[in-house]
């Protein structure tokens, strides 16, 4: 049995502050969905604590068996984890490196019972055993993402297919497309699949004029409406789309429905951004972008990244986002022009606290839009976080 656990979660903050590590995605599959289909088995989740109620509420096909390991030998890998070929069988315990000899999990027989993230990590600080080197990568943070982007989005491409009718107005250059049972695209749309594949998923419409370059992702149920979506986009399910995007993720109901740019970013599930909000993803010094993070500085190894907002967060009409900013969950961005590098979860523009019974009343609402209902789990759960004030993985920039 395979079990996919949470270690050091907390370097995937603001996205991971809303779901397991697990579920974020790395092109158009999370990290759970691509170990699952490249080695053709359902996985078992052993996520931190808090998570454990929710789980049942917004994930209930993962949720079974979590934290519980039964008698066995089991491969335990860490949730961040990518693979790139089918794993061998274990008849003896090893610890697993990557390519760069980053720990990415351990073969045993001696964790059993109720575990957590924890226990693995003690028992791997102790255990005496073997390595063994996988051709893997181990991603730390999120912005390790972006570099292999258009690679991942490849690798998860299901096949080329037309499961519905296209209007003959439409231009494709290249074949790689595939699109779903009821999509519909418009007279007006291009799309380029010369460099990689594009998939439009099940009843998403594509209106008016829009480009699309592969690499490309659009899940299901969403609206691209003149929109410039260039290589590496990936539009988690139900996005409302316009204006330029490149090489970013938008993980689910996110709106975006206006002029603005966002490029080598990723949004959460329900974040809306105001007409004309633009980030800003390269130095004028063409130099590595530093991201203040968790009280510390540090260097993303990359001269293009452009930020990070959390879950629920909202940005006013023309808000400027600098390089490398990370923006908390329920956040929202008020008074247009340049934001903070950094925002703190649940704040109220720069510096006031947003009020947690007009946070789930606005929360009920933005959620009823799109017919998805507020759990008790979840409104727990955010009360949960609210409480802790959640300031713990970003600070104001100075």
């Amino acid at each position: 049995m395979i079990f996919i656990y949470e270690d050091a979660w907390e370097n995937f903050q603001p996205l991971s502050l809303m779901r397991p590590v697990s579920e974020i995605k790395c092109g158009a599959l999370s990290f759970r969905e691509k170990i699952e289909r490249l080695l053709n088995t359902r996985t078992r989740l052993i996520v931190r604590d808090e998570l454990l109620d929710l789980l049942p509420a917004l994930w209930p096909q993962i949720a079974a068996g979590a934290n519980h390991v039964p008698e066995g030998r089991h491969l335990f890998v860490v949730a961040g984890t990518l693979l790139t070929e089918p794993l061998p069988f274990w008849n003896k315990d090893e610890i697993l490196l990557d390519a760069n000899e980053q720990v990415i999990g351990v073969a045993t027989d001696k964790l059993t019972g109720y575990q957590t993230p924890k226990s693995i990590a003690d028992f791997l600080d102790s255990a005496n055993i073997p390595q063994y080197k996988l051709p893997a990568r181990r991603i730390n943070y999120p912005w390790e993402i972006f570099p292999s982007l258009e690679l991942e989005l490849r690798r998860d491409f299901k096949g080329v297919g037309r499961f519905t009718s296209i209007d003959t107005n439409v231009i494709i250059y290249g074949d790689a497309l595939r699109v779903e049972e009821n999509a519909v695209i418009e007279a007006g749309t291009i799309i380029d699949t010369r460099k990689g594949p594009v998939t439009v998923g099940q009843g998403s419409v594509l209106k008016g004029h829009n480009f699309i370059e592969g690499p490309c992702y659009i899940g299901a149920n969403s609206v691209v409406d003149s929109a410039r979506l260039r290589a590496g986009s990936v539009l988690g399910p139900v996005c409302r789309v316009g204006g330029e995007v490149e090489a970013s993720i938008f993980h689910g109901y996110v709106n975006k429905h206006h002029e603005g740019f966002i490029g080598h970013s990723y949004l959460g599930e329900w974040v809306n951004l105001g007409a004309m909000t633009t980030n800003s993803d390269l130095k004028n010094n063409y130099s590595e972008v530093k991201v203040r993070f968790r009280d510390k500085i540090i260097s993303t190894g990359t001269i293009k990244f452009g930020c990070i907002i959390g879950d629920h967060t909202k940005t006013s009409i023309g808000t400027l986002i600098p390089t490398g900013a990370i923006i908390g969950i329920f956040a929202n961005i008020l008074g247009g022009g340049l934001c903070s590098k950094n925002l703190a979860s649940f704040s109220w523009g720069e510096t006031e606290r947003y009020n947690l019974s007009q946070l789930t009343k606005t929360v009920e609402k933005v959620m009823s839009r799109r017919d998805v209902e507020l759990s008790e789990d979840l409104l727990s759960y955010i009360s949960l976080l609210y409480q802790k004030r959640a300031f713990s993985e970003v600070k104001n920039d100075e």
